[in-house]
């Protein structure tokens, strides 16, 4: 938010010299327990708003319900006074995926609908992703691109899930260019948005999976998956060439936040240059290099740290010029190349306390927008109109969700048990720290991911609750380098379980948190971190709350090496083999020590996860319940691996809470069974 009034700082100086180290419930320890989960819920994954090109117009949706999809999209004139809307248009039903301006008069909404797709012989009635241009003025006369194309395109089942603008085009106000497959191949077409008339303009093939341009609208860099599904190979091509060079090739890996090994970042300073985000050949850690289309080789680095990867790229979607880019060692770092737009960017960061990240994500003319989010917002999109040096607020993500209800976020380093230092978060409950705060260590999933400073929906919601949270990023984890990552594998339940014990440890021998508080939670790797430090070190935690968790190594490796090859080629590696590293699989995997769990164990799994089997925690819930340990299993019917459905995420943050309450929290011992009773409304069936 923008920078607190200096009565709030003195209130809060006033707070701090009269507090103490906590005390328990009956000293007035727990924060108010009337903390919704849906205000955190809401307004997730909804599309932000967009500004058009010139600056003009604002576009952003406005919804009836969280879980309602679909609402009104509002079209504003901030250039007339009063910022007037110039149209209302009912999308009551269409799920909004992403909205872009095309050009200052037609604007393109992306929707997830019903619709008929040609499936073989058969006309199917199936969800569908369509691309709608709307007149700002007059959106009842809407037009769907590619619908002219007839049943090998508009109607090919291939193009039903999905839909994306590679180039808008910003020298052509009638086109835009977009991929679409013509039966198998994924082609490339100059779309009309005025029409939705389509014409190709290049060929792919049936391996074809993406398409990037160079700065004049050419073709310059495809992505294909080879014939077997493994591989990944990146070609490229110099501008008014036809000849196509593969510049890169890597395995497939669609389950891990893994880093980028050559991504488009955008158009270069040189013609036929364009920008890779990536670490070529041998690098250790993801930079920003520029690349010769026409030789295929890099120069030097233009962003390159000692310490981490480039965490993101910031582009101008228009132009597709990098503008900077964002790096996370502990907090988040923020560079941009051009000094004119650091000025304004620095203009901007000073309105804002320190601990905000601000990414610019419109560029129109006078005006930028930018969204602000950290610990304590959840994002906030904002103007800012250079010649007035005026910041406007325009749109918030969540609402309902007030700064009050958001807790403060510390970067913790500390030393793992062979000397090397780490790093963590920790999000501080509304008590603050001290020796009777009850502390949940929450492992990111992953395990190829990282946590960064800023937001965390689920941390923030148990924080609210009165939990401290821990999330160390221990070996295993993507954003500091490569050798970083790979220190990680094989070392399922070995070196990367004892970081996030170390980090505890760590954490309780400063006095900050109750070493006879203490839970460890987490979904899918985190799961498994979760179940794994339970069995390993029952004197250390107090319950396991584990979501959609690996929990037979053996099995889970199996299952891709039967499902996807590519897969399980990069799962053999981080984990292990089937055959080779039986034993220490067997050893590692928590469906082989139910024995050892002394704690209740909380596991949620949803029936649709298409990326850690059902069976796992299905295996898991039978295991304990064998060995008389206390468990409950919660089964989401629809629910995937992300429990996307806001009913199926309100449900689990609530059961996770209760399990916390009953062990470490304000109801603890007041159960001989934490999981007698019933559960929060709206929960997973029982096995």
């Amino acid at each position: 938010m923008i920078k607190r009034l200096m009565i709030s700082v003195i209130a809060s100086l006033i707070a701090l010299v009269g507090s103490a180290a906590p005390a328990f419930a009956q000293d007035g320890y727990w924060p108010d327990r009337y903390v919704s989960v849906s205000d955190f819920l809401s307004g997730a994954g909804a599309a932000p708003p967009e500004l058009s090109p010139d600056g003009r117009f604002l576009a952003q949706m406005h919804y009836q319900g969280v879980d309602s999809p679909g609402g009104e999209l509002i079209i504003r004139d901030l250039d007339s006074p009063g910022q007037p809307e110039i149209s209302r248009t009912d999308l009551t039903g269409y799920d909004v995926v992403y909205m872009v301006w095309a050009n200052s008069q037609r604007l393109l909404v992306t929707v997830r609908t019903n619709g008929f797709v040609q499936a073989g012989s058969q006309r199917v009635h199936v969800p569908v992703i369509r691309t709608i241009s709307f007149d700002p003025y007059d959106t009842s006369r809407p037009v769907v691109l590619f619908q002219n194309e007839g049943r090998q395109v508009f109607q090919n089942v291939n193009n039903a899930f999905w839909s994306a603008v590679v180039d808008l085009l910003p020298d052509d106000d009638s086109h835009v260019l977009m991929p679409a497959y013509r039966g198998q191949n994924l082609d490339l077409w100059r779309v009309n948005v005025f029409t939705g008339d389509a014409e190709r303009v290049e060929r792919g093939t049936e391996r074809t999976a993406y398409w990037f341009t160079n700065a004049s609208g050419q073709a310059a860099m495809r992505v294909d998956i080879d014939s077997s599904g493994r591989r990944v190979n990146v070609f490229t091509r110099a501008p008014d060439s036809r000849r196509w060079r593969r510049s890169a090739s890597y395995l497939t890996n669609e389950l891990v936040e893994a880093a980028p090994e050559f991504d488009f970042a955008g158009h270069g300073g040189a013609p036929g240059e364009i920008i890779i985000f990536g670490r070529p050949g041998e690098s250790d850690k993801v930079g920003l290099y520029p690349f010769d289309l026409a030789t295929g080789e890099y120069g030097p680095p233009l962003a390159l740290d000692d310490n981490v990867d480039i965490t993101r790229t910031i582009i101008d979607d228009r132009s597709r010029q990098l503008l900077g880019y964002v790096r996370s060692d502990g907090e988040n770092d923020v560079v941009f190349f051009d000094p004119v737009f650091d000025g304004h960017y620095q203009r901007i960061a000073a309105q804002f306390d320190p601990e905000m990240t601000i990414i610019p994500v419109g560029f129109s003319g006078d005006r930028i927008m930018f969204r602000v989010s950290g610990p304590r917002e959840a994002g906030s999109l904002y103007f800012y109109e250079a010649s007035r040096d005026e910041i406007t607020f325009v749109y918030s993500s969540h609402p309902n969700l007030q700064e009050s209800n958001l807790n403060e976020v510390e970067v913790v380093s500390y030393t793992a048990r062979d000397g090397t230092r780490l790093q963590a978060y920790l999000t501080i409950p509304p008590q603050g720290m001290g020796r009777n705060t009850p502390l949940v260590v929450m492992p990111h999933g992953g395990p190829e991911a990282r946590d960064t400073y800023g937001y965390d929906m689920i941390a923030q919601y148990f924080a609210a609750n009165g939990y401290a949270i821990l999330q160390p990023n221990f070996r295993g984890s993507a954003g500091f380098g490569r050798a970083f990552a790979e220190a990680g594998y094989g070392e399922w339940g070995g070196r990367m379980q004892q970081d996030v014990d170390d980090a505890v440890a760590a954490l309780l021998d400063t006095g900050r948190a109750d070493r006879e508080r203490v839970c460890i939670a987490g979904f899918s790797y985190g799961g498994y971190a979760a179940l794994i430090g339970g069995a390993q070190r029952p004197e250390f935690y107090d319950c396991v709350f584990a979501g959609a968790p690996v929990t037979n190594l053996i099995s889970f490796v199996e299952y891709w090496q039967e499902n996807n090859e590519a897969a399980a080629e990069y799962w053999e590696r981080a984990i292990g083999h089937p055959l080779r590293d039986r034993a220490r699989l067997e050893r590692v995997s928590p469906v082989n020590l139910a024995d050892q769990y002394s704690m209740p164990v909380l596991i949620v799994h949803g029936m649709r996860d298409g990326i850690v089997p059902f069976e796992q925690s299905q295996e898991m819930a039978g295991e304990l319940e064998t060995a008389g340990a206390m468990v409950d299993f919660a089964i989401y019917d629809r629910a995937g691996h992300q429990f996307s459905r806001r009913a199926d995420m309100s449900s689990v943050l609530r059961l996770a809470v209760q399990l916390f309450d009953r062990t470490i929290g304000p109801d603890r011992d007041q159960y001989e069974n934490v999981f007698t009773g019933e559960r929060p409304e709206g929960s997973g069936g029982v096995k």
